[in-house]
């Protein structure tokens, strides 16, 4: 976190009361939106340690911290310091839609009847899992 409002101060490698003193510094009247995205850690002594030092940021009213994860694990040691906002699954139709961009670039061009039929059943199989239907690219 420090490393991105100050990469000067984030290579100092100090305790964590140090560290924290320094991003209360760059955080000063400041909002911010802190993301911590894909979270897998499951060890509660290590989030309640986080938690513990960003509550004590001093937040300016706006600020928000959001937790993203697939592990309910780590959404129930979370929550207890940040509300838990369940999403739904995505429809068979909205995974269709995010397949059919990745595979099919120019959409001027138009789809064979078979390749869309097959393509609605992998939708289908995505079970409304984002990711699923995302896949990789390279």
């Amino acid at each position: 976190m420090l490393e991105s409002l100050n990469p000067t101060k984030a290579t100092v490698r100090e305790n964590q009361d140090a560290l924290l003193k320094y991003l209360q510094e760059e955080l000063k009247e400041k909002r911010y939106l802190l993301v911590l995205d894909d979270v897998w850690n499951e060890d509660p002594r290590k989030w309640n340690n986080l938690m513990s030092y960003l509550a004590k940021l001093n937040s300016v009213r706006g600020s928000k911290i959001i937790v993203t994860t697939r592990s309910a694990k780590v959404a129930s040691i979370s929550e207890k310091l940040l509300p838990r906002h369940k999403l739904a699954n995505l429809s068979t139709d909205e995974c269709w839609s995010i397949l059919k961009d990745r595979a099919f670039v120019d959409s001027r061009v138009p789809m064979d009847p078979d390749l869309e039929k097959i393509g609605k059943e992998i939708a289908e199989n995505c079970a409304g899992v984002p990711l699923m239907a995302k896949g990789t690219k390279d």
